[in-house]
């Protein structure tokens, strides 16, 4: 009995070694716009497969620069044209590329008062005229600053705003200006706007002023976790993911 008792507590053993032996840590590199949601089923896949995944986030101009500067990570979470340039480089993995969500813009207000109508083309441009003050993201490749002035410039008041416009870094310097009354009106990725924190969504872009910005994910080519990587995109893109991704209003693709 007691021979079999440790037959049974070696072989636990061993099976325990053998799991542990086999999670990996993963070093993801992303963008800011989907982290809610990477955060979350990155939690999700930790439990269900052990792997321990490492995430550096940053805006897109930092995660380029990461990049530049030769950082190793296993994957890379970015937007669908930084990805097409990655591609051309050599810096990630083709075959591996893989679509998972969507985001686009929508206006802030301070939660408490006045709600705008931006419901329509026509209402967006009254409200955002009517505005004493609007705040958004540094413009650069990529940004959500970059979206906003093609939006604003599609809708023929970039030029009107000007005088009342103010480019802030970084949306947790921004969104408690709105928040304290300092500024009256935002314009963020629509995955950027958190619940509470004295804001509120007042809608989003409407159509066809719209501008929505992709997100993919893709193995970088001198990654050593690779097939933990792997298998984290896919669970990223797997159909059991989509709740997470529509809860940190991005839009999970119909691919997957």
């Amino acid at each position: 009995m007691r021979a079999l008792v440790r037959t049974v507590l070696i072989a636990s053993t061993l099976m325990s070694c053998a799991g542990m032996a086999a999670a990996a840590e993963v070093r993801v590199l992303a963008v800011r716009a989907p982290e809610a949601a990477i955060r979350a089923l990155a939690a999700d896949f930790a439990k269900e497969n052990g792997h321990q995944i490492m995430f550096t986030i940053g805006s897109p101009a930092a995660v380029m620069q990461k990049i530049r500067a030769n950082e190793i990570h296993d994957a890379v979470i970015v937007a669908e044209p930084a990805m097409d340039e990655l591609d051309k480089a050599g810096i990630v993995n083709p075959e591996s590329r893989v679509r998972l969500s969507a985001t686009g813009i929508g206006v802030v207000v301070r939660e408490g008062g006045p709600v705008p109508d931006v419901s329509t083309p026509e209402a967006f441009k009254q409200a955002l005229l009517a505005a004493k003050s609007l705040v958004y993201g540094d413009v650069f490749p990529n940004s959500s600053g970059e979206k906003v002035e093609k939006i604003l410039a599609a809708a023929g008041i970039l030029d009107s705003l000007k005088p009342k416009l103010k480019i802030v870094s970084g949306h947790a310097n921004s969104q408690p200006m709105i928040a304290k009354g300092e500024i009256e009106m935002g314009l963020y990725n629509l995955s950027e706007i958190p619940d509470g924190k004295g804001i509120r969504l007042a809608g989003p872009v409407p159509a066809p002023l719209q501008l929505v910005t992709t997100y993919e994910a893709a193995l970088m080519s001198d990654g050593s976790a690779v097939e933990a990587a792997r298998a984290f995109i896919d669970f990223l893109a797997s159909p059991d993911a989509r709740p997470q991704w529509s809860a940190a209003r991005l839009e999970p693709l119909a691919d997957h």
